[in-house]
């Protein structure tokens, strides 16, 4: 009975150094990547909804990937209509920024050690095989921007 108990207790002190040996190896793997980036994803504009539902299973497929990989952080899409403030009157147009032949659809917020390492994840974009492009930028760290509350 003491010896069951004492593998017992044993096998928990190992579970436990386990568990805690996972968390630091993922919390240093966190800061190796400690710099976000935006991709903003561009299309054509002749870019369809129904090719966009086709490239969907794709995205799916590598944002599944990149979240197995530690650095997916969100994304979003733009998919409804949008407005443009212009100029020093501030005056305001229903429409898109469309800049040669394409327009911004989506954003994806990714972590990487650096601009090669993103790089080579914008490469997996699925809109690239229809004609898109992504654009890749380093966000600076919050700590460059401090946000005072009242």
């Amino acid at each position: 009975m003491k010896v069951s108990r004492l593998f017992g207790i044993i096998g928990f002190v190992l579970l436990g150094f386990y568990s805690y040996a996972q968390i630091n190896n993922s919390k240093a793997k966190m800061k190796e990547m400690n710099k976000e980036f935006s991709l903003l994803v561009r299309v054509p504009l002749s870019y369809s909804t129904e090719q966009a539902k086709a490239v969907g299973p794709e995205w799916i497929k590598v944002i599944d990937q990149w979240k197995k990989e530690g650095v997916y952080v969100y994304s979003f899409a733009f998919p409804g209509e949008s407005h443009v403030v212009t100029g020093p009157t501030k005056s305001v147009k229903k429409e898109t920024v469309v800049a040669n032949n394409l327009r911004v659809v989506s954003n994806v917020i990714l972590r990487a050690k650096g601009i090669k390492d993103v790089l080579e994840l914008a490469k997996d974009c699925p809109v690239l095989a229809h004609g898109g492009t992504v654009e890749v930028r380093e966000i600076p760290s919050r700590a460059a921007f401090p946000v005072e509350n009242d």
